[in-house]
């Protein structure tokens, strides 16, 4: 999004899209699911759980990590991934704003 339009709108609205772009993949929200079940993973462990190839799951995984919605340490070769919980937190709230802004606007009937 050019800054023009972005000064367009509220951080809310900015930061809320950026984190709906990162969750718009399944395997994003599958990495996240995995991670919220187990402390730590590494990739091959993560690559185990999915139906993806290393390659794939790395270029996710590096979606995460731009995002901060996961964390990286290196222990030893290996990279550990971990969830960010203050961030998926605030992920959460925002969704949670989100639904109070527009449901009250919801009409009694559907559109269709």
């Amino acid at each position: 999004m050019s800054d023009s339009k972005n000064n367009e709108f509220h951080n809310f609205e900015i930061e809320l899209a950026e984190m709906s772009k990162c969750l718009s993949h399944p395997a994003r929200v599958m990495i996240i699911s995995i991670l919220s079940k187990h402390k730590d993973r590494t990739c091959k462990e993560i690559v185990g759980e999915l139906p993806l190839s290393q390659s794939t799951v790395s270029k996710h995984l590096k979606d995460l990590l731009d995002e901060k919605l996961i964390c990286r340490k290196l222990e030893g070769t290996q990279s550990i991934y971990t969830l960010e919980w203050n961030k998926l937190e605030r992920v959460f709230s925002l969704f949670g704003r989100f639904s109070l802004k527009t449901m009250p606007n919801r009409p009694k009937r559907n559109c269709c």
